[in-house]
This record gives C-alpha cells, structure tokens and sequence, in this order.
C-alpha cells in the first residue's frame, strides 16, 4: 500500500509478461501445460490461464514462477534456463515492482527445431 491506496497486480499479469518473455527466447519451443502442487491453482490455471504451463503465486511484494518448458534441440539446457531465468525475473521485476522468489523451470520435452527441417526439406527439394 502507498499514500494514494493499494495497487495488485494479478496471477495473469505476471503469467503473460512471463509468456512473453519466453516465447522470444531461441532455444524454447513452447510452454506446456505442467502439473501444479496446488489444486487450487490447477483450477484457476484451466478456467483463466489456458494450462499455459505457467504457475504462479503473487503475494503483496513478492512473487513465483513455474514455467513448464518444450525445449528445442541443439540447446545446452541449463544455459537456456538460466537464460529463461534472468530474462523472466528482468521484465517481471522491471514490469510490476514484484521481487521474483524463484523462476523454477521445469523441462518437460525436447523437440527438434523446425527450422532447421524447413532448411533440409528446401535444400533437398533444390536438388
């Protein structure tokens, strides 16, 4: 609370600038929907969230993450979660004021990347 009154930033706010940070990192696919410790945030994250594969928790200062990574291949994985670390907690943290607690990440599946398919198929298709 300031002089002036309270100000809350909600779970979805914190889950879409997350989103969106991710979602321009190179090495990452997609996010996954993941499987919460809370139920009461599993239910939420299917009627509001979309299963995202984002979980957080938002307290008045302070919050947490969860995201739920399909990693493309070719990438060293715990640089691209450190990286998908730092890059979270910077928007997060610039954003909305919040201290981000932790960023955990949680790689669920590994993909091949598409473009480097699209490549071989067009150079395959020139010959």
């Amino acid at each position: 609370m300031n002089e002036l009154g309270n100000v809350n930033i909600s779970q979805e706010v914190v889950a879409t600038i997350a989103e969106l940070v991710v979602s321009e990192i190179e090495g990452v696919s997609s996010l996954v929907g993941g499987k919460s410790k809370n139920e009461i945030i599993k239910f939420f994250q299917s009627v509001s969230a979309g299963g995202k594969g984002i979980d957080v928790e938002v307290g008045e200062t302070e919050c947490t993450i969860d995201l739920y990574i399909v990693a493309k291949m070719g990438y060293q994985l715990p640089a691209l979660a450190g990286e998908i670390q730092t890059k979270v907690v910077k928007a997060i943290t610039e954003t909305t004021g919040l201290k981000v607690q932790e960023v955990n990440v949680y790689i669920q599946k590994i993909v091949e990347d598409d473009k480097k398919n699209e490549v071989a198929v067009a150079e395959q298709t020139e010959e």
